[in-house]
């Protein structure tokens, strides 16, 4: 009610700018916002248009607040037991609010490290829910079920409708409803108490929290992380070093130009010579404006601050940073960036060695595991880890090949039976166990990933509107028609050694849904989600030959010391 209003008082405050419109329009919003008898959801929605007005008012630091009020309502949204379709269809309505959170609280002044979190809090909040189900911290359910049977029974209540339908027969209607708004006050009340209950227990003090900026700082100890964020309000980038969080304003990455260009590479694609001559002179532009506008000005600051030492440019002594995208810049080649002529040191690959990541979170996630191939774990892993790492030294390393040279209904791929004899090749001299499947199907190729270190795909690769139904085409079970391996089954894999995917196929790491671009679904992410910790995969279309070559050398350098 107090929305709807609202919404009619905005309309007419942006015709006549009358005072007393904003004012009643505002308090109305804040009202719906502090309703705590409504679902999170709504009260989300009201934040985010009372932001855009005060905005619109440049009352920079009150729509940073309430921004930021809106963010912190997400993780109490009931989410973890809908279906992956639902989960999608609830975050698309609430799409762009951590972005925009993040953007305000540098625009009011606020520290690096407050629009950080915000974007911690508010993005990749499916792959965030796997993750907290699969992490050793956050096995609430298994350590304390009771505690847990509670919060949960509270989350799904205080995200519903209130229900005004159980009644004794003679309650009336006013008396119903006074009852319902009674036991959702109750309810929230609970849920605060419940949550402070479950953040004294040892190990869960961050239940629900965004990370301290300690553990921030302390995942950026093997590079810098740089987190690229534009939004109609500005455009910066937040950069983590072990000694410091900070903001850098990017003026020349606006976001007219960031959608027009993320659209722009979308476009990418196609058989014909002439959409490819095209296609490679857009994209000689657009790297080079990727470089002026955001990745080159990253660089500077880098190396001003000392964090990264520019001694001329030595390809054998180059730092990693992991990039992370927020919104249409998901999607952005940060490694690739920059003026590649001849000679031309003003581009990434001269400078640094390349990573991509969802979210901080999802680089702790994987950090839990490291590479283990052939030899013992060193020293700084926990004891939990090393057990698990020893449970690999009890058999060789198993590779399973998953190639298909020729898919019905689509193009045929030479290069795959070259990647193939390569990597035969490549591991006959280590101690791998090599799986080669001739006609892979989908269920065939589910269960017997949970059993091998190193996964390697050579098909085509299907990326989707719904990112859920990203797909690499294996066969069906009759082995003539295609059959499809989509993300969504691939993340609910749960594996034991899970070590190495090679996505060797067309856009496995795209997701190209705008409205679900902060939900990092692609097929990259899934083989993460699975245990696949360091995870290859292609951001467009590639060369099937190139493919191949890339393949012979990634493996030789994989296991020659095997």
């Amino acid at each position: 009610m107090c929305t709807s209003l609202a919404k009619s008082l905005k309309s007419r405050f942006l015709q006549l700018k009358s005072p007393e419109d904003f004012n009643k329009c505002l308090s109305l919003y804040h009202e719906a916002l502090n309703s705590r008898t409504s679902p999170p959801r709504s009260r989300i929605q009201a934040a985010h248009r009372a932001a855009t007005l005060l905005y619109a008012a440049r009352m920079f630091p009150e729509s940073s607040s309430i921004l930021g009020d809106a963010v912190n309502l997400i993780p109490h949204v009931d989410l973890r037991f809908l279906t992956r379709d639902d989960q999608q269809h609830i975050l698309s309505q609430i799409s762009g609010l951590a972005s925009d959170a993040a953007s305000m609280a540098l625009q009011a002044g606020r520290e690096a490290y407050h629009g950080l979190k915000l974007l911690e809090l508010g993005r990749g909040i499916i792959m965030s829910f796997s993750i907290d189900a699969r992490s050793e911290p956050y096995h609430l359910k298994t350590d304390h079920p009771l505690v847990f049977d509670q919060f949960n029974s509270l989350r799904v209540e205080i995200d519903s409708e209130m229900d005004g339908t159980n009644c004794a027969s003679d309650e009336t209607p006013e008396q119903r409803q006074s009852r319902a708004i009674s036991r959702r006050y109750e309810a929230v009340n609970e849920m605060e108490q419940i949550l402070k209950h479950i953040r004294s227990l040892p190990g869960y003090d961050g239940f629900l929290l965004p990370p301290p900026r300690d553990a921030l700082m302390k995942m950026a100890t093997n590079g810098p992380i740089v987190v690229f964020n534009s939004t109609i309000y500005r455009s910066d980038a937040i950069i983590v070093t072990t000694s410091a969080i900070s903001s850098l304003e990017l003026p020349k990455l606006s976001y007219e130009d960031t959608v027009s260009r993320m659209n722009q590479l979308a476009s990418f694609g196609g058989v014909s010579f002439l959409k490819r001559r095209q296609d490679t002179k857009g994209m000689i532009d657009l790297l080079r404006w990727l470089w002026k506008a955001a990745v080159g000005p990253v660089f500077d600051h880098l190396e001003g601050s000392g964090a990264i030492i520019s001694d001329g440019v030595h390809e054998n002594n180059l730092k990693r940073i992991w990039w992370i995208g927020v919104g249409q810049l998901s999607m952005a080649p940060f490694h690739a960036a920059g003026d590649h002529s001849p000679g031309s040191i003003h581009n990434t690959i001269s400078r640094a060695i390349s990573t991509y990541i969802p979210t901080i979170k999802a680089l702790s996630y994987a950090r839990q595991k490291q590479l283990q191939l052939f030899e013992e774990c060193d020293a700084s892993f926990s004891a939990g880890r090393s057990k698990k790492a020893k449970i690999l030294k009890q058999r060789n390393p198993r590779l399973l090949l998953v190639p298909m040279p020729e898919t019905p209904g689509a193009t045929k791929l030479p290069g795959v039976n070259k990647e193939v004899l390569y990597i035969l090749d490549s591991s006959a001299q280590t101690l791998i166990e090599t799986t080669l499947l001739s006609c892979p199907t989908p269920a065939e190729v589910l269960e017997r990933i949970k059993y091998n270190e190193i996964v390697h795909f050579a098909c085509h690769g299907v990326s989707c509107l719904n990112p859920s139904d990203s797909h690499l085409v294996l066969f069906n079970q009759d082995s003539i028609s295609a059959g499809k391996l989509m993300a969504r089954d691939i993340s609910n894999l749960v594996t034991q050694n899970a070590q190495i995917a090679y996505l060797s196929a067309c856009s496995s790491a795209r997701n190209p849904s705008a409205k679900l671009a902060d939900e990092v679904i692609h097929l990259a992410s899934a083989f993460q989600l699975a245990g696949f910790s360091h995870t290859f995969a292609n951001m467009w279309e590639t060369d099937d030959q190139a493919s191949s070559e890339v393949t012979r050398d990634f493996y030789n350098l994989l296991l020659q010391d095997g």
